[in-house]
């Protein structure tokens, strides 16, 4: 290795110990470090040499491995529309290396490089990557199961994506590759590794390591078999299942896990084999004969494991098996007598509804990790869970016989409860668990249930059981589970209790928002938001005016909870706290206006000391829509009370600004374009933000991608704000070379093209002229050196949105030609026929769409097109894609998720209409780690037409006084555009 690459591997180790300082500023600047460093040719090297250092310390091994992973997630992908960031030559040196390092590393390390793999593996497997299933079948070993371990993890890491891929060609093909070489050396191990558990039966080191082999090998097995039954696995099932059933029954002291809170390798297995089990169950029960006998075995196994959590994977596998065989009618034979029901429920189901004490320490010693993994579920599920599943099953085909039999064992817990609560408080919480898994027939994330059990009167339980419990904020102050289980009752019927019992509830969950104990502070929250995002028919249930009264004491509940944090990453741990301040705010509507000062302090008091140390993305997220919705509708309400938000908000603005706070930066600037939207119709651009804008054209703020979307927002309101004042000060060219920047970029010429459209729009028509000869030769030389369908559709796109402008007199149109007559006369017409006619009908957005076809239809009518006959042959290409166009009823409503119809049929709509928030989730406005965009923000969606509605009515308001001229063209069209134009001129 060179003196330099030694030194580059030096500082490369160096700046990874310091990503894991507890200093931000030191882990700030390494991280830029390695940002500015991974650009560089043959990075990936010594990173990769890092990790297989075993001399290093594992920390450092550890971040690198870590660093790796992203680095492949970043940069591994290739498609047209983003730039190859990795030479040729390191991704092939990756290749090389990566399998021998699975092999090697430590398993803290594989996790990380094995995520690599996949999706190295997803990009280039088997056409760029052929050689990879081969390498792994050569490097099996006969005798060290260390060595196999590695490749088998490996082989597991590239098959696991199939189990969640959309069934292609690709992936069949990939598949029956995958088989044709690895199949005959799979079994061969998978037989040795059965005799060596055998041999080895009283070694206890020798079975950890099979053991984990044979987990492995089961993993790779539903792998192979989760898209379709292969020949080969139909042709040798009958082995397999009788290994399979081997070690479901396998017990061996030798192996017995110490530990009754992790499972074992003996556990793992028997829950992958369930797994297994439970595929056949569902795709191939036709196939699958053993079915019976594994339905009778696991039963029995699930009435023999004890509550250790240890056994907690292969209850949950062992109940999903049979919670999919007793779906199935043809099944039913094998549960239908009474006494089976009776059974299940009491020797499988009941038992594993009990709280695991594993989780009454969790609700005491970490709240929140208690109430994400309850309200978001476990990677692995739970016992719990497992059995409200099964449940659900059992109500599926024995709907009045499960309700019979549950609703006895929830009548005696009941009874149980009522004789002593203080010390049977865990009866309850069982009943409420067997209440809520009997009533439940459907449900979804953002409604709760969604059809529940006509047997079970979900009003009357919460009349009778569930109200107890929220009437007092001071009681079960020995039993806070019983809250909990009360306010999630409320969640989960929400969509099916009477609006007189929600109204009810709600003051009362808000109350408990006060609550001490955090776990019933946090449902409290999670309860107020999803009440406040309820709808019926259409219409939410809470209005603003019944939101109001109850607004005060919810934000000071909230805020108190965020005054006793004692560092900012307590301050920002609970995103559901946040969560219900924005909805409280949105649910308020103008009607926060009263509360606006004191909210906004308490936010910006939180903004300033999280910006101190960001340590949670969804609070981060939460906190700037909270403030962005406070902005907005505050504003709404009293125009002057922008000057209040702007004071409040500049200075941390620029404190964040000026310690370079990356994470909070795109925020930033989306709340200043919001704030700067309020001046619409002041007359110009308010003095702060025009010295503000010369900072925000430089270029460090435009090399981090995720400022890219949210600074185009921002200059986008500068311009609607003060296009022509701009224009007058010389700033249109510096805006012009950031459009210039970004056009350059296939990641990002869609954001130069939106910038683009909002220069064109908001600009004088004479102060734009002189730039549309550069604006133009620009574009047509990315389009000569660069093609992708993104590019073009935009292009066009923009052409069609420039010759809308003056629609009245043609200006726009006028404008256009001069331009591209000045590149090279002629030039038009050639662009026309080869690239524009064909990209017409990829535009998407209805607004995008009506652009075009007005846009096109004007240039068909203008005097220079009917004139110069380079555009006769045209007419009818361009009149045929308009009709395609009008036909085709698959277009999308919108192009992105924030673009709806015009609120006020204006050129532009800064905001998202209210409808739009009341149902705002993250996962649905844009959060991303590097760039999430506020909901409440909203886009400009800029209109260069607006005096036409659609654009049906507006091709026939243009062409019709042409269609003289047309009328030969017409005639050349297929008969079904032919009828839609002549119907469209005749009308």
């Amino acid at each position: 290795m060179s003196t330099s690459a030694t030194t580059s591997q030096g500082a490369l180790a160096a700046s990874l110990q310091q990503t894991l300082s507890p200093n931000a500023q030191e882990r700030k600047q390494a991280e830029q470090y390695l940002g500015s460093i991974e650009q560089t040719a043959h990075f990936v090297v010594p990173l990769l040499q890092l990790v297989n250092n075993a001399g290093l310390s594992d920390n450092i091994r550890f971040a690198a491995a870590l660093y790796f992973k992203n680095f492949v997630k970043r940069r591994w992908p290739q498609n047209e529309d983003s730039e190859d960031m990795l030479a040729a030559e390191d991704r092939q040196a990756v290749k090389s290396e990566i399998v021998s390092l699975m092999i090697t590393v430590p398993k803290r390390l594989q996790l990380q490089i094995g995520e690599a793999v996949s999706i190295i593996a997803e990009n280039d497997f088997p056409e760029q990557w052929p050689e990879l299933i081969s390498t792994l079948v050569s490097k099996l070993s006969a005798t060290d199961y260390h060595v196999n371990n590695g490749i088998l993890q490996t082989a597991h890491t590239v098959f696991r994506e199939w189990r969640s891929a959309f069934r292609s060609d690709r992936l069949y093909s990939k598949i029956n590759y995958v088989l044709s070489q690895f199949t005959d050396a799979y079994l061969q191990v998978f037989v040795t590794t059965d005799r060596l558990i055998d041999e080895h039966g009283s070694n206890g080191a020798a079975l950890k390591v099979l053991l984990h082999s044979l987990m492995l090998l089961c993993q790779i097995y539903y792998d192979l078999n989760c898209q379709d039954l292969p020949p080969f696995f139909e042709d040798n099932m009958g082995e397999f299942m009788k290994t399979f059933h081997k070690y479901l029954v396998y017990d061996n002291a030798v192996v017995a896990s110490d530990d009754d809170d992790v499972p074992g390798d003996l556990e793992e297995v028997k829950a992958s084999i369930c797994e297994i089990l439970e595929l056949y169950a569902q795709r191939y029960e036709e196939e699958f004969a053993q079915l019976p006998q594994f339905v009778e075995t696991v039963w029995s196994m699930l009435t023999t494991l004890g509550p250790a959590a240890k056994y907690d994977g292969v209850v949950s596998r062992a109940m999903a098996f049979l919670c999919t065989v007793v779906r199935n009618p043809r099944h039913r034979g094998l549960f239908a007598a009474s006494e089976s029901l009776q059974l299940l429920c009491e020797r499988i189901v009941v038992p594993n509804t009990v709280m695991p004490a594993a989780d009454e320490e969790l609700f005491e010693d970490d709240p929140l990790q208690f109430v994400r993994r309850d309200v978001e579920g476990s990677e692995a599920g739970s016992r719990r869970e497992a059995a409200a599943a099964l449940v659900g099953a059992l109500l599926d085909q024995f709907a009045t016989e499960t309700t019979y039999v549950i609703s006895q064992y929830i009548q005696k817990d009941l009874e149980r409860y009522a004789a002593n609560p203080a010390a049977n408080w865990r009866d309850k919480d069982i009943a409420l668990f067997l209440v809520t898994s009997v009533a439940v027939v459907a449900s979804v994330h953002s409604l709760g249930a969604t059809r529940v059990n006509a047997l079970v009167d979900v009003a009357d339980f919460f009349r009778t059981q569930i109200v107890q419990h929220l009437r007092d904020v001071g009681s079960d102050a020995a039993a806070p589970v019983l809250k909990a289980d009360a306010i999630k009752y409320v969640v989960t019927f929400r969509s099916q209790l009477p609006r007189d019992i929600l109204a009810q509830a709600l003051p009362l969950l808000a109350a408990h928002l006060a609550h001490p104990d955090p776990v019933v502070a946090t449902y409290a929250a999670i309860a107020v938001e999803r009440l406040l995002v309820l709808k019926r028919d259409g219409i939410l249930v809470f209005a603003p005016a019944e939101v109001e009264p109850l607004a005060q004491p919810m934000l000071g509940h909230i805020f108190g909870v965020f005054d006793r944090a004692d560092s900012p990453q307590r301050l920002a741990e609970n995103e559901y706290l946040m969560k219900a301040v924005m909805r409280i705010v949105l649910a308020a509507r103008t009607n926060i206006l009263p509360l606006a000062p004191a909210a906004l302090a308490k936010l910006a008091g939180i903004l300033a000391e999280v910006a101190k140390n960001p340590s949670n993305p969804r609070f981060n997220h939460f906190m700037f829509e909270a403030v962005a919705a406070l902005a907005r509708f505050s504003c709404a309400a009293d125009g002057n009370a922008i000057g209040q938000f702007e004071a409040t908000l500049f200075p941390i603005f620029q404190s964040i600004l000026q310690e370079d706070v990356l994470e909070f930066m795109p925020y930033l600037f989306q709340i200043l374009a919001q704030l700067l939207s309020v001046h619409q119709g002041s007359g110009g651009l308010p003095d702060a933000y025009t010295g503000l804008l010369p900072p925000l054209l430089q270029p460090t703020l435009w090399a981090s991608q995720g400022n890219i979307p949210a600074l185009v927002r921002l200059l986008q309101s500068y311009l609607q704000i003060g296009g022509a004042q701009l224009a007058a000060g010389g700033q249109l060219q510096p805006i012009l070379g950031v459009f210039q920047r970004l056009i350059a970029s296939r990641a990002n010429d869609h954001h130069g093209f939106a910038l683009l459209l909002a220069i064109t729009q908001f600009t004088p028509f004479d102060a734009l002229k002189p730039y549309l000869k550069p604006i133009i030769t620009l574009c047509l030389t990315r389009l000569q050196s660069s093609r992708t369908a993104k590019f073009t559709r935009n292009f066009v796109h923009y052409l069609a949105s420039l010759m809308c402008l003056g629609a009245h007199d043609g200006t726009g149109v006028s404008m256009l030609f001069d331009a591209m007559d000045s590149i090279q006369p002629g030039i038009l017409a050639t662009l026309l026929g080869n690239v524009l006619v064909e990209a017409m009908p990829t535009v998407i957005g209805l607004l995008e769409r009506k652009a075009v076809i007005v846009g096109f239809s004007l240039m068909l009518v203008s005097a220079r097109f009917q004139s110069d006959p380079a555009f006769v042959p045209l007419t009818a290409p361009v009149l045929k894609k308009l009709a395609a166009m009008l036909m085709d009823t698959t277009v999308t409503e919108t192009k992105s998720v924030a673009e709806k119809p015009l609120v006020d049929g204006s050129a532009a709509s800064a905001v998202a209409t209210d409808e739009d928030l009341d149902s705002l989730e993250i996962e649905t406005s844009g959060y991303q780690a590097s760039y999430a965009k506020l909901a409440t923000l909203g886009e400009i969606k800029i209109d260069p037409c607006p005096r036409f509605v659609d654009a049906a009515s507006a091709m026939t308001q243009i062409l019709r006084p042409a269609r003289a001229q047309l009328a030969a063209a017409i005639q050349q069209l297929p008969s079904q555009e032919q009828q839609l134009i002549t119907a469209a001129l005749s009308s």
